[in-house]
């Protein structure tokens, strides 16, 4: 799967330099995106059909955004709503078109690459084949107002399968179009007894930032039947991830579990994913993976100012302690922007930049602008790369 850049906390899209990588003609090109805000979603929504197969999906907006450029397409900058079958790992991207069509309308005003691999565009994407569902068709793509947010969107279940879906905005805006994640998960059933539909997990937890000698608190919901378990992983974000387990087999009680992770020591100064998966007596399984990294920082009093710890105040530039603040942290990549608080980068070119599938993804803004900017050090320096 391509790797997807990680997305910064509130206030660093304000020192981030936006830069468009060179592909498309379009004059919107080096605009920002705006995303879907996905706020105050509830980890765990169950959807029993015994009742009713439609459910009600609220979100909201940073600001509106209905005023196209010259060379869009007419029903630019328009939102749309999608589930999937599976949850993804948060360094996986989603093809950046929907279907062939979308690409054609694009392509004749100029817009679009001239090669766009079938890896990109979801229609003939295989490896989401059977697996992606749309909730507002694309030709009823919502305008980006306040009024159209205020409404939410409503999913019918009906044609699903039973299970446990994830929810992913798509911000339709060509050349670069964006996806936003939704928090928790969605399961669906027939029946509201657990044993009679398969075990569902989702975790809480978005970003967090912590010292190699502190501990992360991961939070969740599941809705298991009696005598499931779940066996929580951490893996570092660079090639094939191997997952290592720090959880094995402990018991679901209730709606809801937390668990301490502590970060071993060979993951200072490194970004760690997170996934919990959920067994049931019967055998049947889910995966879940928390939406951001952890950051966990390096030794924050090196001897020296380099390689991928966290710049501490106290290092100056000659890479000893007790001077100024080094001038260097890494550099930024280039991207699109996203009109909100939040930033997200592309993969670079113009078809995915790995010749595979690729699309931006943003997270909504939880932190202050001192977090931002600690952030926008540590996606530079610490970020690991295929």
């Amino acid at each position: 799967m391509a790797r997807r850049a990680r997305r910064l906390g509130a206030g660093a899209l304000g020192v981030l330099v936006l830069v468009l990588a060179p592909s498309a003609k379009a004059g919107n090109g080096p605009e920002p995106r705006t995303p879907i805000d996905w706020t105050g979603a509830p980890c765990m929504t169950i959807v029993d059909r015994s009742v009713s197969a439609t459910v009600h999906l609220d979100y909201a907006i940073p600001m509106e955004d209905t005023e196209l450029t010259a060379d869009e397409v007419e029903d630019s900058r328009r939102h749309q709503f999608f589930g999937f079958c599976r949850a993804l790992d948060p360094q996986t991207y989603l093809p950046r078109w929907i279907t062939q069509a979308d690409v054609e309308r694009a392509r004749e005003i100029g817009i679009a690459p001239q090669v766009v691999n079938a890896s990109n565009v979801m229609e003939t994407n295989t490896e989401w084949a059977g697996c992606w569902h749309r909730i507002n068709a694309d030709d009823e793509r919502r305008p980006i107002t306040y009024a159209a947010a205020a409404e939410g969107v409503d999913w019918d279940t009906t044609e699903l399968a039973p299970g446990t879906y994830v929810i992913e905005g798509y911000t339709w805006e060509p050349p670069l179009n964006i996806w936003s994640s939704r928090a928790g998960v969605i399961k669906v059933v027939d029946d509201p007894d657990p044993a009679f539909s398969p075990p569902a997990v989702g975790i809480s937890n978005t970003q967090d930032v912590i010292d190699q000698a502190e501990t992360v608190t991961i939070e969740g919901c599941a809705s298991a039947e009696e005598g499931s378990t779940v066996t929580a992983y951490w893996g570092l974000p660079a090639g094939e991830v191997t997952w290592q387990p720090f959880i094995e087999n402990d018991p679901v009680l209730g709606e809801s579990f937390a668990f301490e992770f502590d970060p071993p020591a060979e993951v200072a100064g490194e970004s760690v994913m997170i996934r919990v998966d959920i067994a049931d007596p019967s055998g049947r399984r889910y995966t879940h993976y928390m939406r951001e990294l952890v950051y966990v920082l390096g030794d924050p009093y090196p001897e020296a100012c380099e390689g991928n710890v966290f710049v501490d105040p106290d290092c100056d530039a000659t890479g000893s302690s007790g001077g100024a603040e080094t001038g260097d942290v890494g550099s930024t990549s280039s991207g699109v922007g996203v009109r909100s608080s939040t930033g997200s980068e592309p993969d670079a070119g113009q078809d995915g930049g790995n010749g595979g599938s690729g699309g931006c993804r943003v997270q909504q803004p939880r932190s202050s602008f001192g977090q931002g900017l600690l952030l926008l050090g540590l996606v530079a320096g610490l970020r690991r790369r295929r």
